[in-house]
């Protein structure tokens, strides 16, 4: 029964992450009292968790995102919110809440809406001047 305490200590000194830490304990106690059998559910649960429609459909929305961005339909919508809101104070920042509104009601992805603004809006915000923290893409709208 020295061998978990032994396993915290070792992991613990070593800077792991706690989670890994209490994680690598529990394996240990488990094996130790000889019930490896309840391991083998682990693997059965993480996939159980990532056989969700939104992982599946994630890379479908970014590949959309990119043909809207090479069609134009991306520019034609930042172009239509330049001319809505462009002309207030940080224009340039108010443009891109109100295209990732529209982009997010084309698309229905907050993924796809930040990989395919933040091609167009980064660039641009450089070369007006913004500063780094203001270049970072702004948060998509929820849904």
């Amino acid at each position: 029964m020295w061998l978990p305490p032994f396993v915290l200590v070792l992991v613990l000194i070593s800077g792991t992450a706690f989670a890994y830490l209490m994680g690598a304990v529990s394996v240990v106690s488990l094996l130790m009292v000889g019930k490896a059998q309840f391991l083998s559910i682990l693997p059965q649960r993480i996939f159980a968790r990532l056989d969700v429609f939104a992982f599946m459909a994630m890379p479908l929305f970014i590949l959309t995102a990119e043909i809207m961005t090479r069609a134009g339909v991306t520019r034609s919508l930042i172009d239509f919110a330049l001319s809505m809101v462009g002309r207030f104070r940080g224009g340039l920042g108010h443009v891109n809440i109100l295209t990732s509104v529209f982009f997010a009601g084309i698309s229905g992805s907050p993924i796809a809406d930040s990989a395919a603004l933040s091609h167009t809006f980064v660039p641009e915000m450089v070369a007006r001047g913004y500063d780094p923290i203001t270049r970072a893409p702004s948060p998509p709208p929820r849904r």
